[in-house]
């Protein structure tokens, strides 16, 4: 398990970049590495940078700040006074210049917010209501988490699912069938009886998929929160089947260590999910994380491994998991889901000052044929900003496009090879993905134990 590192990234697909070339877009994709610097002005002490594939060395016609020298000293205090006046204009101006670009900036992220495109009907908080118990919470939730057996005539794993609607739906992890060909799904009650259930539909790049319950008999479905309302330190529980799917749901107790952090999962897409210490363990894959009124916040999915790693455990937050469990029963699959169409290496604040940039963004690497951009922009172009906004992380980038649907149109700000700051206006394209879920049942020499339990992926 390696930490975190940053590396040249695709906007399109959920394939790492090793060389430039133009192929289907997805919609983001994992960062790990960052380029490396010039070789003939190594730094001391700083991490190795892998080569950005540019076919030249980069030159840009950046905007340049002039500072203005003193004009030596003024002959008379009245021609002082009009100066100091003067100054204090432009300052006021472009104070306001400023703060209105602030207020634009956070008007067009606000603007492809999910909620602003999307109904999601996620309960609130209650108001002036004190929270539940961890008992609490267990008894009122216990009715809507189940155990879920995976299994064809060779594997057997186990997994957790969330009851998600009274006619018989289960949202889960789209991982837990991936391997095992022609799965079939046995689901537990809390009451220890068992159900048939048949797979719907899945989505491999948000790891979430939808089953389905024969007998829809007098079920409890959960209650999902607004994960946009969670903050840093709020306390939280976790609810699943870890120790296998025909036990007793497991209730562990934590908080929200970051509401929201990017992860690469086992698709190798980079998503932005929500980090807790509840302890995740084995088969608690497709379980609910939950706040302190028993609603669910988020659809547990991974964690982190290794000795370095301690509690680090990640969920999908409902905003995602709404949005994504709607259409999975409508549509089969995820269609108004965003990609710009290009692959990009970042180049942030401290690969600029290394190598002499005078902006941070992401420098373009490929263009798919397919996208709106191709046409518009070019290997080597740097962005900027979108909508209006500063990328000083290809993070901002990631998570403007994730709140957007396709057909929405984002502003770039572009500085050409060798060219001018030019402002462009992309489409974003279709970023439609399949299930890991395979129907063919296939021969495989594979001798797992017949009462394993899913093996519980984790972040890189």
């Amino acid at each position: 398990m390696n930490e975190f590192e940053n590396e040249n990234v695709n906007l399109n697909g959920n394939e790492e970049v090793s060389e430039p070339k133009v192929e289907e877009p997805v919609a983001e994709a994992a960062l790990n590495e960052e380029p490396t610097p010039k070789a003939e002005a190594p730094v001391k002490d700083e991490p190795t940078f892998s080569e950005i594939p540019f076919d030249d060395e980069p030159s840009f016609n950046r905007v340049n700040y002039t500072e203005v020298a003193p004009a030596g000293e003024l002959k008379n205090e009245n021609r002082g006074l009009k100066i100091f006046a003067l100054i204090m204009v432009c300052v006021i101006i472009l104070s306001g210049t400023c703060a209105a670009g602030y207020f634009a900036g956070k008007n067009s992220v606000s603007r492809y917010s999910y909620s602003s495109t999307v109904e999601l009907d996620l309960a609130s908080k209650p108001k002036n209501e004190e929270g539940m118990t961890a008992a609490q919470i267990y008894a009122e939730v216990n009715e809507s988490i189940v155990g879920i057996r995976v299994y064809n005539a060779t594997t057997i794993k186990d997994a957790s699912g969330v009851i998600y609607s009274k006619d018989g739906y289960i949202i889960t992890n789209d991982h837990i069938y991936d391997g095992i060909t022609a799965a079939k799904f046995k689901v537990y009650m809390h009451d220890g009886s068992e159900r048939e259930a048949t797979y719907v539909a899945g989505d491999s790049i948000s790891d979430l998929a939808i089953l389905k319950l024969k007998d829809t008999s007098n079920l409890k479905p959960a209650v999902f929160g607004d994960s946009r309302e969670l903050v840093y330190g709020e306390p939280t529980v976790a609810v699943g089947r870890p120790n296998g799917a025909m036990e007793p749901n497991c209730i562990t107790e934590g908080i929200i260590s970051l509401t929201k952090r990017r992860v690469t999962g086992t698709s190798n897409y980079s998503s932005s999910l929500i980090q807790t210490d509840s302890a995740i363990n084995p088969g608690s894959s497709g379980g609910a994380l939950l706040n302190m009124y028993g609603q669910v916040v988020g659809i547990t999915s991974s964690k982190m491994t290794g000795d370095e790693y301690d509690a680090i455990g990640f969920a999908i937050p409902t905003v995602t998991v709404k949005r994504v469990a709607n259409q999975l029963i409508k549509d089969g699959k995820v269609k108004d889901r965003a990609k710009l169409g290009i692959t990009y290496s970042e180049i942030t604040s401290v690969y600029a000052e290394i190598n002499d940039f005078d902006a941070t963004g992401i420098y373009v690497v490929t263009v798919s044929e397919t996208s709106d951009a191709y046409g518009k922009l070019n290997k080597n172009d740097l962005i900027t900003h979108i909508n209006g906004i500063e990328i000083t992380c290809d993070d901002i980038v990631l998570d403007i496009i994730e709140e957007s649907k396709a057909g929405d149109t984002l502003t770039l700000t572009v500085i050409p090879f060798n060219g001018s700051a030019k402002e462009v206006k992309v489409k974003l394209g279709a970023n439609v993905n399949e299930s890991s879920y395979v129907e063919t049942e296939q021969e495989t020499d594979d001798e797992e134990s017949f009462d394993g339990t899913f093996d519980f992926p984790q972040g890189e």
